[in-house]
């Protein structure tokens, strides 16, 4: 194995090791239970750089480390989805729900080595984390107007 393959295994390593501290740290404290706002913005970028390395997977046609990033955003948007249902706003389930449906099917195209189907799969997925980050914006922004009137 030459010295490119070898660093370019290196850093897949730190970053799939990287991408399932999170999830398992966050499932130490409690599984799939809501999270609070600074764990929900942590879980988004993390599913975003799990994003751009599954983008990658499918250019190098890598589709075992393919299989485990669908893993791990799977692990990832259900506690997303938790967190919209604890703040109980069914666009945020709806997206986080039609997210995971994108991964499935992205764990099925990895599997079946079909780079048109990931591709569209993670297309599909990058549309609803859009959705889903636009909601959070807007619920931040009408919590800190609350918080604003209603200071004591």
């Amino acid at each position: 194995m030459s010295n490119s393959n070898n660093c370019a295994l290196l850093i897949a390593g730190l970053i799939i090791s990287q991408s399932v501290f999170i999830p398992m740290e966050l499932s130490a404290q409690g599984g799939t239970t809501a999270l609070d706002e600074e764990d929900y913005v942590s879980v988004i970028r993390e599913i975003d750089f799990t994003v751009g390395d599954a983008e990658l997977h499918i250019d190098q046609k890598y589709w075992g480390d393919l299989g485990t990033d669908s893993d791990v955003l799977k692990a990832l948007m259900e506690q997303i989805k938790a967190f919209w249902q604890e703040q109980n706003r069914s666009s945020g389930v709806e997206h986080s729900s039609q997210a995971l449906v994108a991964i499935s099917q992205l764990s099925r195209a990895s599997g079946q080595e079909n780079e048109s189907e990931a591709k569209q799969a993670v297309q599909t997925l990058k549309e609803h984390l859009r959705a889903i980050k636009d909601l959070n914006q807007r619920n931040q922004t009408k919590f800190q107007l609350m918080n604003m009137f209603y200071h004591d």
